[in-house]
């Protein structure tokens, strides 16, 4: 068994043993000297003994109960009868994370179990070590699993800078007791306080990793069969569905790993029917999110940042974000028809801490912009235009710009996973090209997603090096695209 960070030497002398159990060198050397200390391990080239660290701990453990706590469970001997449960402490009680620690009282002291959600590694270890100081043994129960049930780690609580890894049949086998399992998303705190011995696996609804609590709040007051709580209530049940379906892979896993008699299963999902996105027309989901970005309360603004995490927002009407210098030509002409914005949730997209120092509004787009402290502008690009004039031509810029017979300039659209640049061959270039393609045919078109190939006159057009501020026109376009001979911009 080893020690996150610091293997343990491969051969102890008397006062090395001493210092791995904290205790005096006297004591381990009046131990070898009266013939009772642990199984020797062999000698060294001069002649003097030495032990191996694992060979202490058994010996630690077998014949001095009141140094357990230096010890890793996994040396251990098994208890004779099961353990006295002691319920349930809270370690950590916070907004955003939780831990709680099951405790079983053997004859060495008591053992602590803790399960934290979501997952705080060593961190959690420590802050166990602080609030549970009369602690025999302490483990953390992990998120996956190791070769014969959970992963499980511990930390002595003599020396709370020594963590292990700790087999779940070596955790069982110390308590004497089955040791009760929560998959990572049943591990809800008002679940572990109830839980006791002999008690039946529970049936409870499993927490997705999303925020969900927003989104279902914002559904229930929305307009009853809206676009709104429609495209809501499918995406908390989408959650809620993936939620179950991993804590019923971590059940299965279980079954197969574990060793008989070690665990006992605590809580099973509330099975959700099968839920995709396409359960809700599309076009209804989109305009479901215009209708929340457009509102200006916490909970919409909540709804687009576990969107955003969740999918990009794949069903809002913008894009990536882009930032837009306003002493660029382009960029300065685009500038001028800004005209402040109330803060809604669409401002979530490119400011969701809120430090932006002015809200504006593209209003040919109805796209959101923000002003920094430092006068640059971010906008969030529209996925689409909602232009009544065909393509006449596209500029090379940052951002890149596209500008419609009518004289209207937009940002070019863009979807929420590409980005559009050119001079090499690559993903960017390959995207503008097909935005190009698109855009020739039907100035209206959804920015492509990926997947598709443009023109090969269009890809050659835009993995060249052409300089910043180049002009292609809509016949230099159209002459690219049918693989025609053109000649380039001025």
């Amino acid at each position: 068994m080893r020690f996150t960070g610091s293997p343990e030497p491969e051969r102890l002398d008397a006062d090395g043993c001493a210092r791995l159990l904290g205790v005096p060198p006297s004591r381990t050397r009046r131990a070898v000297d009266d013939g009772v200390f642990a199984r020797l391990a062999g000698y060294d080239a001069c002649g003097r003994p030495y032990w191996h660290a694992e060979d202490v701990y058994r010996w630690a453990a077998r014949t001095a109960p009141e140094l357990r706590d230096r010890v890793p469970i996994g040396y251990w001997p098994a208890a004779r009868r099961p353990a006295r449960y002691l319920g349930t402490e809270t370690v950590v009680d916070w907004s955003d994370r939780s831990a709680t620690a099951l405790g079983w009282r053997t004859a060495a002291g008591p053992v602590w179990v803790v399960w934290d959600h979501p997952l705080g590694g060593d961190d959690t270890l420590a802050e166990a070590a602080r609030r549970l100081p009369s602690a025999a043994a302490i483990t953390a129960v992990g998120g996956d699993f190791g070769f014969d049930g959970p992963a499980l780690r511990g930390v002595l609580p003599a020396f709370p800078d020594r963590v292990y890894e700790v087999p779940w049949s070596a955790l069982s086998r110390a308590v004497g007791a089955p040791v009760p399992f929560w998959p990572f998303e049943l591990r809800v705190p008002e679940l572990l306080k109830a839980w006791h011995p002999g008690a039946p696996p529970v049936v409870a609804p499993a927490v997705p990793v999303q925020n969900h609590v927003p989104v279902l709040c914002l559904a229930s007051l929305v307009e009853p069969g809206s676009p709104a709580q429609r495209v809501l209530t499918n995406l908390a049940r989408i959650w809620q569905h993936r939620a179950a379906e991993a804590a019923a892979r971590d059940l299965a896993a279980l079954d197969r790993i574990q060793v008989p008699g070690t665990t006992v299963v605590a809580a099973v999902p509330l099975p959700v029917p099968d839920t995709v996105p396409d359960d809700v027309d599309r076009s209804v989901r989109r305009a479901g999110w215009l209708e929340i970005l457009s509102r200006d309360d916490v909970l919409a603004a909540a709804c687009v940042r576990q969107a955003m995490l969740w999918d990009g927002g794949a069903d809002f009407p913008f894009g990536n974000p882009e930032t837009v210098e306003p002493d660029s030509a382009p960029g300065a002409e685009w500038t001028e028809r800004l005209v402040p914005a109330r803060r809604t949730a669409a401002f979530t997209l490119l400011d969701p801490d809120r430090s932006a120092v002015e809200t504006l509004l593209d209003p040919e787009t109805d796209a959101p912009v923000i002003r920094t402290g430092n006068g640059t502008l971010h906008v969030a690009v529209p996925q689409r235009l909602p232009a009544t004039s065909p393509l006449a031509e596209v500029i090379l810029d940052s951002p890149v710009w596209v500008r419609t017979r009518d004289g209207v300039l937009y940002p070019a659209p863009m979807d929420r996973r590409r980005r559009l640049s050119w001079g090499y061959r690559g993903s960017g270039a390959s995207a503008l090209a097909l935005l190009a393609d698109r855009l020739l045919a039907d100035v209206n078109a959804l920015a492509p997603e990926g997947g598709e190939a443009a023109p090969r006159g269009l890809e050659e057009l835009m993995a060249t090096g052409w300089p910043r501020g180049t002009v292609l026109t809509r016949g230099l376009l159209e002459a690219a695209r049918a693989g025609r001979p053109y000649t380039g911009p001025a």
